[in-house]
């Protein structure tokens, strides 16, 4: 059989709610799915795979011969990239490592050439649509390869249903979505080296979770929380800023991890906020907490001018408000109660975005991945 009927998965981004920079030294981060999501749909082809990305405007076309001549050179194993392979993909699409274009094309081959090796190349055409804006931080590319994996394996478990005991579109059981996360993740080493592994876990497992020293907790929540995320649409270097914080603790230690160590105690802090049982008291409470976040990670250099103008203006209308990420531009974010007027939200994003800045209103902590069969 080599036919199967065409798939809709989606993924959500992710937003570092507590804990920026302490996280680097093995303290305690707070993460959480966001509502903005990437989609994908597979659908059978006659004759050639086919990948579609109109958000980039790129698409490419293979027949599967030119497919079976490059993943005869695939590797056996999964659990890292295998670097000779991945130059293999370069050569094969003539592009070099340092087109970030081509990127998500990269993942899409050597996912598909590991994940579809049972059945062989299958025709498919891939359309991918996303909410989530790209390179700023929100977990778009770990989105994306969730969405690859899930709906690889899709295809997979059409098409060899009769020996696949875990099916995905029946049961999205612990050992799927771990088979899910592991994929994704090693899309995530293709495009970043080294990751974290957070993105990649909160887009297939969705929720709020708890980070730290490697280790990703799942955090229960009763309350369905909402936040404004406001992009100050200013390019910022994460790797310059985490260097700029370790320069900083390196000269003053006496300073610096007192700061980092009272960052950490915000996320704890947050973490047990949850048994609160009064909702003002809670909503207060997290409120607090990300007013004193921004001032540490202000005292640390990692804020932006612009960061500052939306918190400030945020502050005017009785809200309070953070960067999220590692700063020095990009997003910050704002709780939005469920006390709070309308037209005080209002108010705040008019204003913001008669200053430039970009605004989503969204969820967190909801669902992971989904898949279905149209």
């Amino acid at each position: 059989m080599t036919k199967f009927q065409e798939i809709s998965v989606s993924a959500p981004s992710k937003v570092i709610l507590f804990g920026e920079h302490a996280v680097v030294y093995g303290m305690t981060a707070v993460a959480a799915s966001l509502g903005l999501r990437t989609r994908m749909r597979i659908r059978p082809h006659t004759s050639k795979i086919i990948i579609n990305f109109p958000d980039v405007e790129l698409q490419e076309a293979w027949s599967p011969c030119q497919l079976e001549k490059l993943f005869q050179f695939k590797p056996d194993f999964f659990d890292q990239v295998d670097a000779e392979y991945l130059d293999r993909i370069h050569e094969f699409l003539k592009v070099d490592k340092c087109n970030l274009r081509m990127a998500s094309v990269i993942c899409f081959l050597y996912l598909y050439s590991v994940i579809m090796d049972e059945v062989g190349v299958i025709p498919m055409e891939i359309r991918v649509e996303s909410e989530i804006p790209i390179g700023a931080g929100l977990g778009s590319s770990a989105a994306l390869s969730v969405c690859l994996a899930s709906g690889l394996t899709g295809v997979l478990h059409q098409l060899n249903a009769n020996n696949t005991q875990d099916n995905i579109f029946t049961t999205k059981s612990a050992a799927i979505n771990r088979i899910v996360c592991k994929y994704a993740y090693l899309s995530e080493k293709i495009l970043h080296g080294n990751p974290s592994g957070i993105d990649n876990s909160i887009s297939t497992y969705g929720g709020i979770r708890s980070f730290k020293a490697g280790e990703l907790t799942p955090v229960e929540s009763l309350r369905k929380l909402r936040i404004l995320l406001v992009n100050t649409n200013t390019f910022r270097n994460t790797k310059d800023l985490v260097l700029r914080v370790k320069e900083k603790k390196n000269s003053y230690p006496e300073i610096i991890e007192p700061v980092l160590e009272a960052i950490d105690g915000i996320s704890t802090r947050f973490l047990s906020a949850g048994s609160l049982e009064s909702e003002a008291e809670y909503y207060k409470t997290v409120t607090d907490l990300i007013e004193y976040n921004q001032s540490l990670l202000s005292s640390l250099g990692v804020s932006h001018p612009t960061l500052d103008d939306v918190c400030l203006t945020l502050k005017t209308v009785g809200m309070a408000g953070k960067l999220t990420g590692a700063g020095g531009g990009g997003f910050a974010l704002a709780l939005v109660p469920p006390t709070l007027p309308e037209k005080i939200l209002s108010k705040a994003i008019d204003q913001l975005e008669a200053k430039g800045y970009t605004c989503y209103q969204t969820g967190i902590g909801v669902h992971g991945f989904t898949i279905e069969k149209s």
